[in-house]
């Protein structure tokens, strides 16, 4: 009964709404995602004994029915959303913004997730991916502020254009196959005799996809929607750690279902390198702090795109766990940046100083954070970049990941200058709830680095081989790395005019539906030369 972990949440969340703001309804709440969190343990683990699980809906045969369908991947992250959203209930407890009408939507779009996760429908993704939409633009206006109510605006009418491209590909698709279920498509796809039959249905899908996980030129979406002044930290970390992944984890299954006809993996890979490459530029030409994380966001997607299509199975498994590490990480990053802005009352990373000394807890958690998401020996960044790096032996691709994780560095250099220092603002006065949540994030980025392989064998029931030899030398490397990354930031970075025109860029709407458009038609170009 796949479909319970769909309608449950909502169904909790619509309890909870009845309730309203009591007792009883945090209560129901918390005690829920517990359980939920147990019993997607229990389906995780039944996967991993038996098999994929596959539940047609009515009845109806495979290939004709609405399928649910859960195998590894999609349990580990159904897993991961669980657990998440278990710490953001734990965070927000005692917020203000915890109202009925916010976890009524916040519990909708974990049913919507999951959803979209388990899935085997093209139409059903179409109308989650909608409805998804129209949740997160209402929880980022949440706060019913000018410029909250125009990112959310920015956010919903980008998005339902671009959606527009994904079912406009479904109609292709289901004229030229007769199916919507996704794995009888990719059964049926070895039967095309020419693949250029399915280049436009791949364009326009794929277009959608590109638009959903923010590579270039199609991320100036994201910095709106994640960095709202106004949203709450929960939403954010909800953003940038989960709903980012949906494009990616949708592109993994389209491209299985197309990789009979079109493999893309050459462009992917490219694009994968300058979505990062331009994300970490604009993190360092940003002063706010949501916004520096917010573009780190496009610059770690970047990476996974390009460990996604490098055409190595380790480098595959290093992507897909670093979508759990960034998830873990970059949560916590906005978790504690909404807590420090809250303490400071301001987000310009050179007016906050001393978070270790007035917030020992929330610097603890954004100091893991920031290891994690630099690739420090022990944590969780490490190993998803350590098997990333083993999935090529040119040269070229080895100094193209360096710069990535350089670019990382130098910009977390910057971002944690506010940890240290005499401390400003006013007295922190923040509930346990809060920190004790963020804090658990920053510990998973530990956890998950020293019991690395451990949870990559049990997540993907892949057998990691790590040489010490090797580790230790990328130890190395990231020392010198960083000692290299202060010398930027002292240096060019800090005092760059060019860098702080280009933090000033703000792509219109218009210019962003251009680039939507633009990016189709460079896309079908690729297809027709290379298929």
């Amino acid at each position: 009964m796949l479909y319970l972990y769909v309608l449950a949440p909502i169904l909790v969340g619509l309890l909870a709404y009845i309730l309203r703001r009591n007792q009883s309804a945090s209560f129901v709440l918390v005690l829920f995602q517990a359980l939920d969190t147990l019993a997607v343990v229990g389906l995780f683990w039944q996967v991993r004994q038996t098999g994929t699980i596959v539940n047609n809906i009515g009845g109806w045969p495979d290939g004709m029915a609405i399928t649910l369908y859960v195998d590894q991947l999609a349990a580990a992250m159904l897993l991961m959303t669980s657990i998440l959203f278990l710490f953001f209930i734990l965070f927000s407890y005692k917020q203000n913004y915890f109202t009925a009408q916010f976890f009524f939507l916040f519990m909708v779009l974990q049913g919507l997730l999951n959803g979209l996760f388990l899935t085997n429908d093209l139409f059903n993704i179409f109308v989650l991916l909608e409805v998804s939409t129209v949740t997160v633009s209402v929880l980022i206006m949440f706060n019913k502020e000018k410029q909250a109510i125009y990112d959310g605006m920015i956010y919903f009418f980008v998005n339902v254009i671009g959606s527009a491209f994904l079912l406009f590909g479904i109609g292709f698709i289901y004229k030229t196959f007769g199916l919507l279920d996704i794995r009888a498509i990719g059964q049926s796809m070895e039967l095309v005799e020419n693949s250029r039959a399915v280049i436009i249905p791949y364009a326009l899908m794929f277009t959608t996809l590109s638009l959903k996980t923010a590579v270039m030129p199609l991320f100036s979406w994201l910095p709106k929607a994640h960095g709202t002044p106004s949203a709450p930290p929960v939403v954010s970390a909800f953003l940038s750690g989960l709903y980012i992944k949906i494009g990616v984890y949708l592109s993994i299954r389209f491209s299985d279902m197309f990789g009979s006809a079109i493999d893309m993996q050459n462009f992917f890979f490219v694009l994968g390198f300058f979505t990062s490459v331009i994300g970490f530029v604009l993190a360092l030409s940003q002063k706010d702090i949501k916004l520096i994380l917010a573009y780190h966001t496009v610059s770690q997607v970047g990476l996974i795109i390009v460990a996604l299509n490098m055409d190595s199975e380790i480098a595959f498994w290093g992507g897909v766990y670093h979508i759990f590490n960034h998830a873990l990480f970059k949560s916590a990053l906005f978790l504690t940046a909404g807590l420090i802005y809250n303490v400071y009352g301001t987000r310009n990373v050179y007016e906050i100083r001393g978070v270790m000394r007035k917030m020992p807890l929330v610097g603890v958690a954004t100091l893991f954070a920031i290891l994690g998401i630099t690739g420090a020996p022990f944590f969780n960044g490490s190993l998803s970049k350590y098997m990333i790096a083993h999935g090529t032996n040119s040269p070229v691709v080895a100094a193209m990941l360096n710069l990535i994780n350089l670019g990382t560095i130098t910009s977390f250099v910057k971002y944690s200058t506010m940890l240290f220092g005499r401390d400003t603002g006013k007295e922190a006065n923040l509930d346990r709830y809060s920190q004790w949540s963020a804090l658990g994030l920053g510990i998973m980025s530990l956890l998950t680095g020293v019991f690395g392989r451990q949870t990559i064998r049990l997540l993907f029931d892949y057998s990691l081989t790590v040489s010490q030899a090797e580790y230790f030398q990328k130890g190395v490397v990231y020392f010198v790395m960083i000692a290299a990354a202060v010398l930027l930031y002292r240096g060019p970075v800090k005092n760059s005019k060019l860098l702080n025109k280009a933090g000033a860029i703000e792509f219109t709407f218009n210019g962003t539906i251009t680039a939507v458009a633009l990016y189709l038609v460079g896309l079908l170009g690729c297809l027709l030369i290379t298929v």
